[in-house]
């Protein structure tokens, strides 16, 4: 019995080594199988991965629940006071105005429903490179190197050659805060999407719309929820033709003093040919913020310029 016993893991280990042998003219996934069949106790460990870019697995909201977040958002805070960077990007109007810089400190104070003021320096120095203000009906913005103060209704849509005259505060001001849905003359509906750039990502959209006396509709915004954690991730703007007016991606969600809120803000304005991106390094929310903090008054020798004067009257900002 002792030689019969011998004579097999003899056998045995001449196979394993003739295996061996055989299996390091295949690739290694070939060996690995061929081990797999040798006499011989083995263990095999199995252990499950997440292949790289798998999806998380997509979460359900109603759309009533959906328009809770926005309402929640909307309603959330009361006033804003922040310590921000702010980057440019390609083709944005800000390039013109800091281009010198690497990045710009900004200093924003907001006030809902329509108020805010900001203030953008130079690193290092920490001259003023802008000043702006809006209180929903007027924008005012002060550009020291150029000495140019800037002056028009929110509301004025002109097309010019230099984009800095189309930067405006609303402009930031609708990125920074997410505006309620009119109930009474808004509706809404939700739809799944998915994006083939991300194709590990899986969206709620829900777009808000407007009836109109003729019974038309008009889209007026779009507001994405990633179903991964169903976090508000980008706000899209339209005019009543379609146009697209203002994309703005949400990230980096951080607490403040109990308010959920983005720390990374990308802004995009496509007509007026701008973008820029918020980082926020610091953040109070609902502390009061004295009115006159909102005044922009025009500085003394600043050359005005009214973008609500008739044409022959305006003088275009050089960059």
């Amino acid at each position: 019995m002792t030689h019969f016993i011998l004579s097999v893991r003899f056998e045995a280990g001449i196979l394993r080594i003739a295996l061996i042998k055989t299996a390091q003219a295949f690739s290694g996934s070939v060996l690995a199988a061929l081990l797999l069949v040798t006499p011989g106790c083995a263990v095999r460990k199995v252990t499950h991965v997440h292949a790289p870019g798998q999806a998380v697995p997509a979460r359900e909201a109603s759309l009533a629940e959906l328009v809770a977040k926005i309402s929640a958002w909307s309603s959330g805070f009361q006033t804003l006071t922040a310590t921000v960077d702010l980057a440019p990007t390609a083709g944005s109007v800000y390039s013109g105005v800091i281009k010198e810089y690497r990045d710009v400190k900004g200093f924003v104070l907001l006030q809902r429903p329509s108020a805010i003021r900001m203030l953008g320096q130079a690193p290092v120095v920490r001259t003023t490179v802008f000043d702006m203000a809006s209180n929903g009906e007027e924008f005012r913005l002060y550009i020291p190197s150029k000495q140019k103060f800037i002056i028009g209704k929110t509301t004025v849509q002109r097309p010019v050659k230099n984009a800095l005259e189309n930067l405006r505060p609303q402009h930031i001001l609708q990125a920074l805060i997410v505006p309620p849905i009119d109930a009474d003359r808004e509706t809404t509906y939700r739809e799944k999407l998915s994006r083939r750039s991300e194709p590990t990502k899986r969206y709620f959209v829900v777009s808000i719309i407007e009836s109109q006396p003729d019974r038309h509709v008009i889209l007026r915004r779009k507001a994405w929820f990633d179903r991964a954690d169903l976090e508000l991730v980008r706000s899209q703007f339209y005019e009543p033709d379609g146009t697209c007016t203002e994309d703005v991606q949400y990230s980096n969600y951080q607490d403040f003093q109990g308010i959920h809120y983005p720390t990374h803000i990308e802004l995009n304005r496509p007509e007026d040919d701008y973008a820029v991106i918020i980082t926020i390094e610091k953040a109070t929310f609902n502390d009061p913020i004295p009115r006159e903090k909102f005044d922009l008054q025009e500085p003394e020798g600043a050359e005005l310029v009214n973008l609500g004067a008739p044409k022959q009257e305006e003088h275009p900002v050089d960059q």
